[in-house]
């Protein structure tokens, strides 16, 4: 590994400082610390000291900022967090207490705080059911270094029915789904991953590896209580889970009615079937690339994009070959990957533009937040991309949560040694020349016909799940599905998008 080497002497005295040998017993006094840590911050909060303890001036803004993790709390988040509050108290005079979330865990997260008085002031929606505020009047006054990053077309592009909710996000807007298989096994038997374009394409390998590997499982969801189709598809008109609008023609089509959606369900079926999916599907909730790294999954779905080999390369510690198996398409789902904004409850809006530029624009706080601190979870090598320090890997870091991609502009942010050095200018070119879908911009507003969209909603959601893992016969719960959303009402639903998504284009042309 090369690095900085004036600096090695004092990397390692704080490597030593810092040695990630913890057993369980230390990774246990870590967890009982952390809950403290809470109880202290959720005291502060009811005593009215602005919600943080780190100041004790009652008269300072402090923002309560969700921060979501996929797998595990990082060991050193409180020490990230205390950085991190400091290093905002300087920029912009407000103090932050950050308040860490997992996928699992979030709801109870965000209820517990809301019963001990705490508000949510920013967060993104992947960290809870967020409803925010509207930027558009913020944003010229408060962050205007986001509008010397954003583009206006991605401006544009993220707002909802003319309004800007959340901030444009810079690395992943243009989606594309694709597939991971294990580069070892793909050499093994001297398979030519470009062969690999379609779902057919894939069952035709399925069906080769099942007897060449019996004891691995061949393919999964990204995350086992998902669907197949959670990377695979993009819906434009939300909230609405049914409608979409065709690519081919642009009228309002029922997503399930498709033959498209039929011959996928036909297939993942098939694979559930020919015992090509794991037991777990229901049971847990394990991404794909943790079943990689524990020897027992040969490929799951996932994004397409640059550099997504080596994300999930880290993420499944194994090197990993993704193949696309749609064209990329820039759509109201994948702006919204990371949305981050202000919450309605947010009585601060201003600090809260603040920092929400802050975390558009400062490479130094975003950097932090990705990666921790420099010197203890990582170090800056000669060619610009970093590593870890000295004696630390990512099972012994204190602070490696691979989150980026969280953010709203990761392409702020330093790029990890292996991946490619010049990964963002490819993801901007990436972006440039993806097409974006007619609909980016639409939302449905369903207040006249509330009712009847819930229940197609949890209609989709009772039988989705179990039609695109396979486990639900197509033939028996396809037709029942839709038969239920006809009685439901979705013929007076699919008339009121219908009605709004035509004021929206006319509205668009003027």
């Amino acid at each position: 590994m090369c690095g900085n080497e004036n600096s090695k002497s004092e990397r390692d005295d704080k490597t030593k400082m810092k040695q990630k040998t913890d057993g369980p017993k230390k990774r246990k006094e870590k967890r009982k610390s952390r809950r403290k840590y809470f109880r202290i911050v959720l005291t502060a909060i009811m005593l009215g000291t602005g919600g943080t303890v780190f100041t004790s001036a009652q008269e300072e803004t402090t923002l309560n900022v969700m921060l979501r993790y996929d797998f595990e709390i990082p060991d050193d988040f409180e020490m990230v967090a205390e950085k991190a509050d400091q290093m905002v108290w300087e920029k912009i005079k407000v103090h932050v207490n950050f308040i860490p979330v997992l996928p699992m865990t979030q709801e109870n997260e965000r209820k517990v705080a809301e019963k001990e008085g705490v508000v949510i002031d920013v967060a993104s929606e992947i960290a809870g059911d967020f409803t925010y505020q509207k930027l558009d009047d913020l944003l010229p006054l408060y962050g205007k270094d986001i509008l010397k990053i954003a583009t206006q077309e991605e401006i544009e592009n993220t707002k909802q029915n003319g309004y800007l909710y959340s901030l444009p996000s810079k690395a992943d807007y243009a989606a594309s789904a694709g597939i991971a298989m294990r580069k070892d096994i793909l050499e093994k038997y001297e398979i030519n991953p470009s062969s690999i374009e379609t779902l057919e394409d894939a069952d035709e390998l399925f069906a080769f590896l099942s007897e060449k590997e019996p004891e691995l499982i061949m393919t999964s969801p990204l995350w086992t209580q998902r669907g197949f189709l959670l990377r695979y598809y993009f819906f434009d008109s939300i909230p609405n889970s049914i409608f979409d609008v065709s690519r081919e023609g642009g009228e309002l089509i029922n997503f399930y009615e498709t033959k498209q959606y039929q011959e996928w369900i036909l297939m993942f079926r098939k694979w559930y079937e020919l015992g090509y999916l794991p037991e777990e599907l229901p049971l847990q909730n394990i991404k794909g690339s943790e079943m990689v790294k524990a020897g027992k999954l040969f490929s799951y779905f996932c994004a397409w994009k640059p550099g997504i080999e080596w994300e999930e390369g880290v993420s499944s510690g194994r090197e990993m070959v993704i193949v696309p198996l749609l064209e990329p398409y820039i759509t109201n789902a994948s702006v919204r990957i990371s949305p981050w904004g202000i919450t309605q409850e947010c009585t601060h809006p201003e600090e809260a533009m603040k920092f929400l530029n802050l975390l558009y624009s400062d490479a130094e706080f975003v950097n932090l937040l990705i990666y921790g601190i420099e010197g203890i979870h990582y170090e800056v090598l000669e060619d610009g991309t970093i590593d870890f320090p000295a004696g630390v890997t990512a099972d012994t870091s204190g602070y490696y949560p691979n989150m980026g991609w969280s953010f709203p502009n990761q392409m702020i942010s330093y790029i990890w040694n292996g991946d490619d050095p010049d990964l963002w200018e490819k993801t901007k070119q990436f972006q440039e020349q993806t097409q974006t879908a007619e609909a980016t911009g639409f939302y449905f507003d369903d207040e006249k016909v509330r009712e009847q969209n819930e229940t197609l909603n949890q209609i989709a959601q009772k039988y989705t799940y179990g039609l695109e893992t396979g486990m639900l016969d197509p033939d028996i719960y396809l037709p029942r599905m839709l038969s239920e959303m006809e009685n439901a009402g979705i013929e007076e639903v699919k008339e009121e998008i219908e009605r709004q998504y035509e004021e929206w284009k006319e509205g668009k042309t003027e």
